[in-house]
């Protein structure tokens, strides 16, 4: 199996331009949270359904990621597509994704770079219903020279929060449990290691990215997470890194 990945989000920080048709209530922009309880939902059941993204600047891709999308089991094909001018008729490059329940994962081979990507779903007649897909996720994969060691922790964050009164009454707010990992590595070279602390440095603790585990198999074990903390990288000797990386899961 190959070694554990790490995808930059670069969606999050493109300009949205003009899809196709959108509900005012679930815009474009929505594909660029980190959060599947917005999404983005089309106007109209017209075929191709087009959600474009300008990038600023040319980006080198190769993994894709649409998260809690209501796709057709068939009949619908999905698409993402790199071009180097905004209506995409120069430098086209299109990764047509398989069908997979709720998120859909795609590691590729990387494109040259492109500034405009967008998603686009093609059907011989008009959708059964609006489509519709949360956040998208797209980038260049980080693979460490190493992947983490054993043993390694997986656990739980539990947010809920409430305080006593001073009667000793406890009243909290149930919130939801997240799945945590804290994953070692040890051994890592300085070109891995200077790639991580620039991953680290544009997500900072605030925005999510995807984590894949398997990268032979990534619609099976690609998580989509935040880093719970930012720990050192100590020095052990040359060209020889540790790093303890703490992640929690995104809801």
């Amino acid at each position: 199996m190959s070694n554990i990945r790490l995808i930059k989000s670069l969606w999050r920080a493109g300009t949205m331009l003009t899809p196709s048709s959108e509900d005012v209530k679930h815009p474009a922009t929505d594909t660029q949270a980190d959060t599947k309880s917005m999404f983005y939902k089309a106007a109209v059941k017209t075929q191709p359904c087009l959600v474009p993204n300008d990038l600023i600047t040319a980006q080198v891709i190769d993994f894709v990621a649409i998260l809690a999308h209501n796709f057709e089991l068939s009949g619908v094909t999905i698409k993402f597509q790199g071009a180097t001018n905004s209506a995409f008729t120069t430098g086209v490059v299109t990764e047509t994704l398989t069908y997979n329940a709720v998120n859909i994962f795609k590691s590729f081979t990387a494109w040259a770079a492109k500034q405009y990507v967008r998603v686009r779903l093609e059907k011989g007649s008009d959708f059964t219903d609006y489509p519709q897909f949360a956040t998208v996720i797209c980038g260049e994969q980080l693979e460490p020279n190493r992947s983490f060691v054993k043993p390694y922790e997986e656990g739980n964050d539990d947010l809920s929060e409430g305080d006593y009164s001073e009667a000793g009454i406890f009243f909290g707010q149930e919130k939801e449990i997240l799945d945590t990992r804290i994953l070692p590595f040890k051994g890592l070279n300085t070109t891995s290691k200077d790639a991580i602390n620039t991953f680290i440095k544009y997500h900072k603790k605030m925005w999510a990215f995807v984590v894949v585990f398997d990268p032979d198999n990534p619609n099976d074990d690609s998580h989509w997470m935040k880093f719970a903390s930012i720990a050192s990288r100590p020095y052990q000797h040359k060209d020889y890194w540790n790093w303890r990386a703490s992640l929690v899961e995104v809801k």
